[in-house]
């Protein structure tokens, strides 16, 4: 009964892996925990005396291994405890088969340094491709063809929206424009540094112009529903890569406070989607649903010839710049230090806890 529990301990790991986006934040409390267990004695059947560390444990080896802050939230972070996938019964058999050597820390943190060396491999090979060889059917085909990498999928999509996006936006040098009413120039005057500082304008430059831009919002961390883009000429943008379903739709324009609302998405149903929008009157605060066929044709036209040095350039030096925001990456000494001083190099994988050291194919270029 005990070896059965241990299986499925480690099933449930594996799946928590599996799920994992890159940065594996879950996988990586486990094992935190675990070294808890095993070099200090935690009590892994008091669940609350690690609830909530375990979550400042992961933000401390994240910002070691990954220098970046990590935001989660709570009730997200508290499922890892829940019955269905990792609560104290199935920690505590992973912490037996744990507690001699650190067998089971060794394997999430050699899951982590797999992808650890995918990625980098990823974009140390975009900063080398020639722009007329990219191909964004093999930059998403990393994500998703591949199971280690499957859960970063829609951040990997949003990166390549964005690129294009932002980059045709600036290659026409669009330019937005804001102006104080003319018959509002006393109330202007009385809040001058009102309007200054909110609004860019005073006595002096009543009218301004800038460029039209499109940002991130930022690398959110867990599953939502939030915005992933706005323009600061109107609207925002929600992207989804899983299908999207009417009813997820409409949440997501209920939930946006923005006047004009764009969805991304790799498929979905235009028709029943834009019916049940009307049905409910938002059908004025969405602007449209652009589809992954949408992507891939404006995406070819990006890499003709005619196009290749200006967009082309632009949009691969700016998936570059995301992915480094999405997925940042100490040096290899930084993670070699980590793992050697927590003595995971002396440990040899074998049995059930061998892993796949094989990369997946991480070439971007056209065949």
């Amino acid at each position: 009964m005990g070896m059965n529990l241990v299986q499925e301990a480690k099933k449930r790991l594996d799946t928590l892996i599996g799920k994992s986006r890159a940065d594996l934040y879950k996988p990586i409390a486990v094992a935190e925990i675990l070294y808890r267990h095993r070099s200090s004695g935690l009590d892994i059947t008091d669940l609350q005396s690690y609830r909530r560390n375990s979550y400042k444990w992961m933000q401390g080896i994240i910002d070691i291994l990954h220098r970046k802050t990590v935001t989660l939230n709570s009730r997200y972070w508290d499922q890892l405890f829940d019955p269905p996938i990792l609560p104290p019964k199935f920690l505590a058999e992973l912490a037996s088969v744990n507690k001699n050597d650190g067998i089971v820390e060794c394997y999430v943190y050699s899951h982590v340094r797999e992808k650890f060396d995918s990625i980098a491999t990823l974009r140390a090979e975009l900063e080398t491709l020639k722009v007329n060889k990219f191909s964004l059917e093999s930059f998403l085909g990393f994500f998703e063809d591949n199971a280690k990498f499957r859960g970063s999928i829609d951040k990997a999509y949003e990166i390549v929206v964005y690129a294009l996006f932002d980059s045709l936006v600036a290659e026409m040098n669009a330019k937005v424009s804001l102006s104080i009413d003319k018959n509002a120039l006393v109330l202007l005057r009385d809040f001058e540094d009102f309007s200054r500082l909110i609004l860019g304008c005073d006595l002096q430059h009543p009218t301004i112009e800038q460029p039209a831009r499109l940002f991130r919002v930022g690398t959110a961390n867990a599953n939502d529903a939030g915005l992933d883009m706005w323009a600061n000429f109107g609207p925002a943008v929600q992207v989804k890569h899983l299908s999207l379903k009417p009813q997820v739709a409409v949440d997501i324009c209920n939930g946006v406070r923005a006047d004009q609302l764009l969805i991304v998405c790799k498929s979905c149903e235009v028709e029943s989607i834009h019916s049940l929008i009307i049905q409910i009157g938002l059908d004025e605060k969405l602007r449209g649903i652009i589809t992954e066929n949408d992507l891939a044709r404006w995406y070819a036209k990006c890499f003709i010839p005619q196009y290749q040095k200006t967009l082309g350039k632009r949009i691969i030096a700016s998936i570059i710049q995301e992915m480094k925001l999405e997925f940042p990456l100490s040096d290899a000494e930084t993670f070699d230090r980590f793992f050697n001083d927590r003595g995971y190099d002396k440990i040899h994988l074998t049995d059930d806890w061998m892993i796949d050291n094989k990369n997946p194919n991480n070439k971007m270029a056209k065949n």
